[in-house]
């Protein structure tokens, strides 16, 4: 599925291959980047974060030409609870503060307050329906990139407490999530663990 391969060797240079012929396509020489993230077209390269922004590059994962170079701001002292790419959409969130939805080509930005918005365990894209899944204390919810939950499963009690999202699956329509969950009879004081559904 992925078409691209990235290495990193010594002296902070990445190198991106072609996965259908293992050919060596480009390299990137920066040594302060932080993270790499894919997206569909594009790749987003997140460097050492200063007190009060933190450095992003968005690349062409064609030929890796720069396609847009931004800071993006932040609150002081707050550690980074993570930084997501959707395609155009960047979603970061600080430890106690809102999540942050910008749009990089329009700089426009969404924010989700803390109370409806805490930080996921995980996250899934939907890439076929423009919306992302978010895990959280067993439970799974569906956004948008308005920044708005589109729907919660109230049925939905994950069996594992810390979700990775190796228990997962999603169909290729991304129209049905297949799961482990806790069912109704299973106790949570151990006397009905091994019952759970799917």
């Amino acid at each position: 599925m992925e078409k691209y391969s990235l290495t990193r060797p010594r002296m902070g240079i990445y190198k991106v291959f072609d996965l259908k012929n293992y050919s060596f396509l480009y390299s990137i020489p920066d040594t302060n980047v932080q993270e790499i993230k894919i997206s569909p077209g594009i790749m987003l390269l997140i460097y050492d974060r200063t007190p009060s922004y933190v450095p992003l590059k968005i690349l062409s994962i064609e030929d890796g030409k720069p396609l847009k170079l931004f800071k993006h701001l932040l609150h002081r002292g707050k550690k980074i609870d993570f930084i997501e790419q959707f395609n155009e959409k960047l979603l970061v969130k600080q430890e106690d503060e809102n999540l942050q939805i910008l749009d990089v080509r329009s700089s426009e930005l969404i924010e989700i307050s803390i109370e409806k918005f805490m930080t996921p365990s995980a996250f899934i894209f939907l890439y076929e329906n423009n919306l992302f899944l978010t895990f959280r204390n067993r439970t799974v919810a569906v956004w948008n990139f308005r920044g708005e939950l589109v729907t919660s499963f109230e049925d939905h009690l994950l069996w594992h407490q810390d979700c990775s999202t190796n228990n997962i699956y999603i169909t290729t329509d991304q129209d049905l999530i297949i799961s482990y969950c806790k069912s109704d009879a299973a106790a949570d004081d151990g006397t009905a663990s091994s019952i759970g559904s799917i």
